[in-house]
């Protein structure tokens, strides 16, 4: 829990420092105040929280959160969220995000992609899934004469 919270408070403390636009038409320039135009925060006490934050600049985020059950004493919390803010380009930069037991997951048009999978490779690769599939998924009996690694011969 203290963890997420650490988390939480170092995604916005990201969000707040280059969330500053440096070209952008309806934001402050030069040496102006980032005030903080609107700020709500709840605390149930019982895992499930809401926060969000705007300020003058543009920059906002949001986030709530809950416990979920993990089939023991131990709950996951489990936060969603998103922010915004501009780049120095003056670009509307806007992440959305889940954390819970597999790690922080965010997605935003800004975030990098891998390539795709080249059509050959993955055909070989549907031809091997459906070879597996086709045996069950079972290992390959071994060739006669082959025995298994860890067994010794009797004499």
């Amino acid at each position: 829990m203290k963890s997420f919270i650490v988390f939480s408070a170092l995604v916005c403390l990201a969000a707040a420092q280059f969330g500053r636009p440096r070209q952008q038409a309806s934001a402050p320039r030069g040496g102006e105040e980032v005030l903080i135009i609107r700020s709500e925060s709840e605390n149930n006490g019982d895992g499930t929280y809401r926060y969000l934050w705007e300020t003058s600049d543009g920059t906002q985020a949001e986030e709530s959160g809950y416990l979920k059950p993990n089939g023991n004493d131990d709950p996951i919390q489990v936060a969603q969220g998103s922010y915004q803010y501009y780049s120095p380009e003056g670009q509307l930069i806007s992440l959305q995000y889940i954390a819970d037991e597999n790690g922080f997951q965010p997605t935003g048009d800004h975030l990098p992609t891998p390539p795709p999978v080249p059509a050959e490779i993955q055909k070989a690769l549907d031809l091997i899934y459906a070879n597996n599939a086709a045996q069950g998924s079972r290992p390959s009996r071994p060739q006669s004469g082959v025995r298994p690694p860890n067994r010794r011969p009797s004499y």
